[in-house]
């Protein structure tokens, strides 16, 4: 799910990159190549998931992890999704499932039946895992089912699902009196996890490793956190169409020192922009929020086109899964595991408390108005991805929330998918984006004109 193949996966860099994002592209290939060489190693693979909470735990017991959604970007990005999305549809999957989902089953299926990588498989291929670890995180159907069916491909391959739950809102809810209940069921099914992996591995869990990197995560979340916040600088120094890139060691490589150490090129290549007074683009007219959903990987080239018309995107929700550590007001604990469990709720109920503060408000909608406050935001682009229900149902609902509170904020709303480029009109979106640049436009020389 990155840019190493933008504009049709051609491996060319985006415009307006900075030099950290175009190394991205490499890592994450380098990656892949990784786990197909692991198993001569006799590395343990195993299929997991984005937000899967564990990902210190398996990087502890020396477990290689695969990313199915990302190879799956991958092949959309690449252009490449679509014999594997058909490959699953014959198989008796429909189309409006998940196509990362579609795209993984498929592929999986047909390596299996040759016995050998299907042909011209990107960037070598996905590898047969020894493990599939799902999750019930963000309430994504998917997550529970997918390896569920691709173990007909790989009867000898066993699951274990880790039940994440997600703490349920409510404006009459009083969270502290609950979140002991929360963290001790996160608790117990990350211990179930050790265990399931102690047993299939004939490893023993290193809880002194599993400490350092626990720390490493948080150390790196908090660089993290401080490198996005330099992108509120006008004009800003790095927008969404980077961060679609710079996700990555976000999602695939907490807890390594190599995803820390992007982070702190990263940290220093903005603030030498800023010193220069260097933006994303020479006229900085519109800063746009990306206000929800999964971009569509296949047309990346999107950003440059905003980017044309004047417009930067200086904060994304999309893949902006941290918030500084201190913050977040985790209590002393008793070992990793339930520094893990306070981190993942904490940080998923961190904009409760200023949601019940605005009657009749939802967190995910104070996020959106804390961001427009702190990037000076002109607009807000979603992006609804038709295969994808969970991280895209509520976007309509939450501008509409929006709108309420800004009433005069203009809302763009792009729809195609994550990887199924057959739902993609480059043409409409084009038109779509230059009726939006108009109506900023009219906003502006009215502003002017106050």
């Amino acid at each position: 799910m990155t840019d190493i193949q933008n504009n049709a996966g051609r491996g060319r860099r985006r415009g307006h990159a900075t030099r950290a994002a175009t190394k991205i592209p490499y890592m994450v290939k380098s990656s892949i190549i990784d786990t197909l060489k692991a198993k001569e190693k006799g590395k343990i693979l195993a299929y997991t998931f984005v937000y899967c909470c564990y990902d210190e735990i398996i990087r502890a017991m020396d477990i290689i992890p695969i990313w199915t959604e990302n190879y799956s970007g991958v092949c959309g990005a690449k252009r490449d999704a679509e014999r594997f999305l058909s490959r699953a549809e014959s198989l008796g999957f429909s189309r409006s499932l998940c196509t990362y989902a579609l795209c993984g089953i498929g592929f999986d299926q047909w390596r299996e039946e040759l016995g050998t990588m299907p042909q011209d498989a990107p960037w070598g291929g996905q590898m047969k895992p020894d493990l599939m670890l799902s999750s019930g995180q963000v309430i994504c159907d998917p997550r529970y089912k997918w390896y569920q069916a691709v173990q007909q491909y790989m009867p000898d391959v066993p699951i274990y699902t880790v039940d994440l739950p997600w703490p349920v809102y409510e404006d009459d809810l009083d969270l502290p009196s609950v979140e002991s209940y929360y963290i001790e069921y996160l608790k117990e099914e990350l211990h179930g996890l050790v265990k399931f992996l102690e047993k299939h591995t004939g490893r023993k869990m290193n809880w002194d490793k599993l400490s350092e990197l626990v720390d490493l995560t948080e150390r790196t979340w908090n660089l993290i956190w401080e490198t996005y916040e330099l992108r509120r600088t006008v004009p800003t120094p790095m927008d969404t169409g980077d961060a679609m890139n710079t996700m990555v060691p976000i999602l695939y490589m907490m807890g390594t020192q190599e995803g820390y150490d992007f982070f702190l090129e990263l940290n220093k290549e903005l603030k030498e922009k800023i010193k220069r007074k260097e933006g994303v683009i020479s006229n900085e007219k519109f800063r746009l929020l990306w206000g929800g959903g999964l971009p569509p990987w296949f047309a990346l080239g999107d950003f440059n086109y905003f980017n044309s018309k004047g417009a930067v995107f200086p904060v994304e929700v999309t893949y902006r899964v941290i918030e500084p550590i201190n913050d977040l007001n985790i209590p002393n604990t008793n070992g990793p595991v339930e520094r893990i469990a306070w981190r993942w709720l904490r940080y998923w109920t961190y904009w409760y408390k200023k949601a019940k503060s605005r009657p009749g408000s939802e967190p995910d909608v104070e996020r959106l108005i804390q961001y427009i406050e702190d990037y000076r935001i002109d607009g807000v682009v979603v992006h609804l991805a038709s295969s994808c229900r969970t991280a895209h149902l509520s976007l309509i609902w939450q501008l509409s929330q929006l709108k309420k509170i800004y009433k005069q904020i203009p809302c763009l709303f792009l729809e195609s998918d994550m990887i199924d480029i057959k739902q993609y009109s480059k043409l409409h979106t084009r038109n779509m984006i230059d009726a939006f640049i108009e109506i900023l436009e009219s906003n502006k020389e009215k502003r002017g004109n106050c």
